[in-house]
């Protein structure tokens, strides 16, 4: 019997530590009125275009002069219909709150809009120049100091305008596939207007 309890309770302390060296992964409770998607956003070479209206990625030709669309996503990088971007109304700004349901008013102030600076296109790194948002960009933090570079979620909401200029609130999730692969980008989305 102590053989058994002894074997039981080792077994428990192995497993125990196992658990906690996985990596732990964050579930989020969706609100109520929320939107989930998950985008593949892998290819280096191609931005996903995103209707936040019709929730769903939308096939873009003409990115600058296309009012379908609210957000792009090209790996880690994030485009909003506005700025250097497109004709909409499209800026970004990240808020204090972790949590989709607490953020409850609309900031009227401190938006920020696309600008054209460089961009990853392949690996090994090459750089071109191109239109997207750096404040929504920052939903992931990457630290390149090391290799391979480490990927850190931003736990913050973040505030999107549209193209027509409403106002979402959104919370990235994860940004790994089911199959461990990186530019699975998940996120759940609100609107406040």
């Amino acid at each position: 019997m102590r053989k058994t309890t002894q074997l039981v309770i080792a077994t428990l302390s192995i497993c125990s530590l196992m658990t906690a060296c996985e990596k732990p992964k964050k579930i989020e409770e969706p609100s109520k009125n929320s939107t989930t998607l998950t985008v593949d956003a892998t290819a280096y070479d191609k931005w996903v275009y995103v209707s936040f209206k019709e929730g769903k990625t939308v096939a873009i030709t003409d990115f600058q002069n296309d009012l379908s669309w609210d957000m792009a996503l090209h790996r880690y990088d994030v485009r909003l219909n506005g700025g250097q971007s497109g004709k909409g109304k499209g800026a970004a700004l990240q808020t204090s709150y972790t949590d989709l349901d607490k953020l409850t008013a609309i900031p009227a102030t401190g938006y920020i809009t696309d600008v054209t600076d460089s961009i990853m296109l392949s690996m090994p790194p090459t750089y071109d120049v191109q239109p997207f948002n750096k404040e929504a960009s920052r939903w992931m933090k990457l630290n390149t100091a090391t290799m391979p570079p480490v990927y850190e979620l931003n736990d913050n909401v973040f505030i999107f305008k549209t193209a027509e200029g409403k106002h979402v609130k959104i919370k990235f999730i994860d940004y790994i596939n089911a199959e461990n692969i990186k530019g699975h980008i998940k996120f759940t989305y609100v609107y406040m207007d």
